[in-house]
């Protein structure tokens, strides 16, 4: 009787043991799938954006419609006692573009060294003026082609569009039929489904959440935004491509935007006595701006204030050939005031 009893007891002992350890296997297969599931809600609205895309009239320049290959059944099993099996789910696909200094596009693992296409590559520096937008084909046309006729211009796009697919699904390492362009009412966009990073789009992005941050008064947050916009801004707008008439505007309100961002930033090492970065930021403005007064008087005090008179006096100068050389006038009451005070001695 006792013995029957302790057998019952230690077989109970065991299936208690047995219930547990189901419990946390259970519970791992759950956290799995859990994850596996995460991952899927995020392609999965990726992939309604594209299907939206696609009912509104979207059309991809492939010859069939892309698959990712995946299965309700790659997720895996969630029965008890049944190993779970997750696929990796699809690498997120990264274009990286640059459009300061000279044009550069890169993916994770390859950069386009060569283009072979001119107006391809052309192609895609402007539909990186408005990146997550639709742009027009004609728009294309007049800005690549304005001397051509339509249909020419038209035939030149085909094959100028071809091209650059060709480019982006060898850059990002599909197959040739990836959607890497939609096609909606005659206008063209980058798949939204490609992670896109763009510097002049960081760069504005920078500019505009300094400029919030520092209206509501939180004015080291703002500098350190700005600050960021200015390291994105390894030169001019497209500098490679000078005389592209479309570039002038575009490449002309970035140079001011980032003289408003060199401006501030001197402004600040000023009033917090950073000297030595206020010449530097006041350097970079005048290379851009030879005629920027606010500047050279920066650059006078600071010199002053570090006890180089002489190049406070040569700053003056410079002012004052270039004002005339440049503008024929001479530096305002404000400058002409400070360089007085500087031959008085006086601090400034």
């Amino acid at each position: 009787m006792t013995s029957g009893f302790s057998e019952n007891w230690q077989d109970t002992i065991n299936l208690l043991r047995l219930v547990q350890s189901d419990y946390e296997a259970a519970r791992e297969q759950l956290d799995t799938v859990s994850q596996a599931l995460a991952k899927r809600e995020i392609l999965t609205s990726k992939r309604l954006q594209h299907a939206l895309l696609l009912s509104s009239g979207y059309q991809t320049l492939c010859l069939m419609p892309y698959k990712s290959g995946i299965t309700v059944n790659q997720i895996g099993k969630t029965i008890l006692g049944t190993s779970i099996q997750v696929t990796t789910l699809p690498k997120a696909l990264h274009l990286e573009v640059r459009c300061f200094d000279r044009f550069k596009v890169r993916s994770d693992k390859k950069e386009v060294t060569e283009w072979h296409s001119s107006k391809a590559r052309s192609i895609m520096q402007y539909l990186m003026t408005r990146p997550r937008e639709p742009t027009s084909r004609d728009s294309i046309m007049e800005a690549l082609w304005p001397e051509h006729s339509l249909k020419t211009a038209s035939n030149n796009l085909k094959v100028a569009i071809h091209r650059l697919k060709k480019i982006l699904t060898y850059l990002l390492d599909q197959k040739e039929n990836f959607p890497c362009i939609l096609f909606l009412q005659d206008s063209y966009l980058i798949n939204p489904e490609i992670d896109l990073w763009l510097d002049v789009e960081q760069f504005e992005q920078h500019w505009a959440m300094g400029r919030r941050l520092e209206r509501e008064g939180n004015l080291t947050d703002a500098i350190k935004e700005f600050e960021s916009a200015d390291a994105l801004y390894q030169g001019d707008y497209l500098e490679d491509e000078p005389y592209d008439e479309w570039t002038l505007l575009r490449r002309e309100t970035l140079k001011d935007t980032h003289l408003f961002i060199l401006g501030k930033l001197a402004d600040y090492a000023m009033v917090t006595n950073d000297y030595e970065n206020c010449i530097v930021l006041c350097q970079k403005i005048l290379a851009k701006d030879p005629c920027c007064e606010g500047a050279y008087r920066h650059l006078i005090r600071c010199c002053s204030r570090l006890g180089n008179k002489n190049r406070s006096l040569r700053w003056y100068d410079i002012c004052y050939k270039t004002m005339l050389a440049e503008l024929d006038i001479e530096p305002d009451q404000d400058t002409l005031n400070l360089y007085q005070k500087l031959l008085r001695n006086e601090y400034i």
